[in-house]
């Protein structure tokens, strides 16, 4: 009785062993944005550029990188420094509307952005009416 008992904990042992169960291994980068919807209000179309900076912090356990910004518009642009974001360090987004080449009225665009976060392809989406 007592072999068998020895014998299931040492395969019990061996097999949390061969899984590499371990509390330390890093899980990789991750991004959380302060707000996934930018809201600019009402813009007048010659009012000239509206820029806003969105804050995003790197909420994973090893450095992100931004790798890449897609707009969905020519009135919009993004800036971004292409440096790594150290785990639990913040970081930030530039976003420019030019509303003289925006369309009037609702303006919904949505903006991509790729990392190396774990998590994928984040989605912010910027809001205005055009007057």
């Amino acid at each position: 009785m007592k072999a068998s008992l020895r014998n299931i904990f040492l395969v019990l042992v061996a097999f949390v062993g061969v899984c590499g169960v371990r509390a330390d291994e890093p899980r990789g980068a991750d991004i959380e944005f302060a707000s996934a919807v930018v809201d600019l209000g009402t813009v007048a179309q010659d009012g000239g550029k509206q820029i806003v900076r969105l804050g995003f912090t790197n909420t994973g356990d090893v450095p992100l990188v931004i790798t890449e910004v897609r707009t969905s518009c020519s009135c919009m642009s993004v800036g971004y420094e292409r440096k790594k974001v150290e785990p639990k360090e913040r970081g930030v987004l530039t976003i420019s509307l030019d509303p003289s080449k925006a369309p009037l009225g609702q303006y919904y665009r949505v903006m991509q952005v790729f990392s190396t976060a774990k998590s994928g392809v984040k989605r912010i989406t910027v809001k205005a009416v055009i007057e």
